[in-house]
């Protein structure tokens, strides 16, 4: 008499979600992989191409969705049932344009955010690249993170110099004379940024309070050295939705739906 033995495989479904995933952060990266496993489908949405990433395992798309046509459009194309916003902590003109759509329509969004950097003095705090520019002193080198589209906020510049960091030699447009382009890709030491301040004779850092370990070398650097230091103040986030710190969080979110 044969006896057969019946082994049951029990798969875990995946959620029907199909997910918007604003892509411009290490958390988004985090979160790709894991997604895919939970929901339906994952499209990430990037302003631009990455620079300092490896491609998304997901569908990606490129470009700015801040137009409500093109935003409604782009929910609709792909059918989205859920919005998780792990875009860059500075994009909050996408973030606000994103979260008011998701209201109108009913979809369930969030923000995953890492916290930002504790400043106090000596550094100083500026609300945004125009209040930084301002608080220049006259004659001032200054080495600024703030990316190419900020340029036109620190016009006039009472400075000596510019040196603005790129992670490459694009040449999308042309530089004001008081801007000098500073090619590298990140990660960097604090040893590493402390060198080049030295070499370039850097009296004064202006950048983002982007938050987290990778960022922050340059702002250690700066403050060892004694350098003026201003830090930019990150958006706030849209008022009254859910935000994580953690891509965790996130996802034990949005397994929650």
């Amino acid at each position: 008499m044969r006896c057969f033995i019946f082994t049951r495989i029990i798969t875990r479904m995946k959620k029907p979600l199909r997910v918007m995933l604003l892509a411009g952060s290490a958390e988004a990266h985090a979160l790709a992989d894991p997604l895919m496993a939970e929901v339906a489908a994952v499209i990430a949405v990037l302003s631009e191409p990455e620079r300092s990433f490896p491609d998304f395992p997901c569908r990606t798309e490129t470009g700015s969705l801040t137009d409500p046509a093109a935003l409604e459009g782009f929910l609709d194309r792909f059918q989205i049932s859920c919005i998780l916003d792990a875009g860059h902590g500075f994009d909050a003109v996408q973030s606000a344009a994103t979260a008011t759509r998701a209201a109108a329509k009913g979809l369930p969004y969030a923000r995953v955010l890492r916290p930002v950097w504790p400043v106090a003095p000596p550094a100083r705090r500026a609300k945004d690249v125009a209040a930084a520019a301002g608080m220049i002193r006259h004659g001032a080198r200054v080495f600024a993170t703030t990316g190419r589209a900020s340029l036109a906020d620190f016009a006039p510049f009472a400075g000596a110099c510019l040196l603005l960091r790129q992670t490459t030699d694009n040449g999308r447009s042309a530089l004001p004379d008081f801007v000098q382009p500073v090619l590298g890709s990140p990660p960097f030491t604090q040893e590493q940024e402390a060198a080049l301040f030295a070499e370039l004779r850097i009296d004064t850092l202006i950048c983002r309070n982007v938050g987290g370990l990778p960022s922050r070398p340059k702002l250690d650097a700066a403050l060892a050295m004694g350098l003026e230091t201003i830090v930019i103040d990150r958006p706030a986030p849209p008022a009254g939705i859910p935000c994580f710190a953690t891509p965790d969080a996130a996802l034990a979110w949005v397994r929650s739906l």
